[in-house]
């Protein structure tokens, strides 16, 4: 059954083209009265680096092999820790409807996405579980901490194999919510390590990519499919 929703793939873009886009969908879904929800799924021009909202670039990173390496910089208008974007699908929640999402609650609309995510891995024959950590939130959320987003998960973040398969960050307003996050297709565990100031050790031991996972070549166009599915399973069945 269809999506009830806004649903897009978009075209590989900049990192700052990405981030404007959910903020501008995010600002859509506060200020209209109607009911909405998108659905975005997208890629990056060229590897990119992205910290949380309320990260320092010089504590979240390694600013100099960033630059050295054309590594851009961008901060996304979520929460969360320095993620390297690079031969990964990243999906785009944004909504003011509690007709599908309990907007009360942090924890149980992350839940609630987590689900569509897990029914669509599944679609690639891939068995993911939720991890049962705690979330950063309030002022917790603002302190700068060196381990980037994959090197540990939170709550109702995916894992497989006791890795982590997809990172996830929100941003809420007062009626509406913007979650995005980041699902490896292939790992370049050299550029992620160097970019984000880790050894290649933590990235290896942290985080599965989808072909991993699926014991198979997976390409963006499959992932997109699967997870549409995923979505669609939970939401429109």
């Amino acid at each position: 059954m269809k999506l009830p929703w806004d649903f897009r793939v978009d075209l590989p873009q900049s990192g700052s083209v990405n981030m404007e886009i959910d903020r501008t969908l995010l600002d859509q879904a506060e200020q209209e009265a109607e009911a909405l929800t998108f659905l975005r799924f997208y890629r990056w021009d060229v590897p990119t680096l992205s910290i949380g909202h309320y990260q320092e670039p010089v504590r979240a990173a390694d600013l100099t092999y960033c630059e050295a390496n054309n590594v851009p910089v961008v901060r996304r208008p979520t929460g969360g820790r320095a993620v390297l974007h690079d031969r990964e699908l990243t999906y785009a929640v944004v909504s003011n409807d509690d007709r599908f999402f309990p907007l009360h609650s942090l924890d149980q609309t992350y839940l609630t996405i987590a689900r569509a995510l897990q029914n669509g891995l599944s679609q690639l024959g891939i068995c993911s579980d939720l991890a049962a950590g705690g979330r950063e939130v309030g002022s917790s959320a603002r302190v700068d901490i060196k381990h980037p987003c994959f090197a540990s998960a939170s709550r109702h973040e995916l894992l497989v194999q006791g890795r982590k398969i997809a990172g996830s960050a929100q941003r809420r307003l007062k009626r509406s919510f913007l979650q995005h996050g980041s699902i490896p297709l292939e790992l370049n565990v050299l550029l992620m390590a160097g970019a984000l100031g880790v050894s290649e050790q933590l990235i290896a031991a942290s985080t599965i990519c989808v072909c991993e996972a699926a014991g198979r070549q997976v390409g963006f166009e499959e992932l997109a499919a699967a997870l549409k599915a995923g979505f669609e399973e939970m939401f429109a069945g």
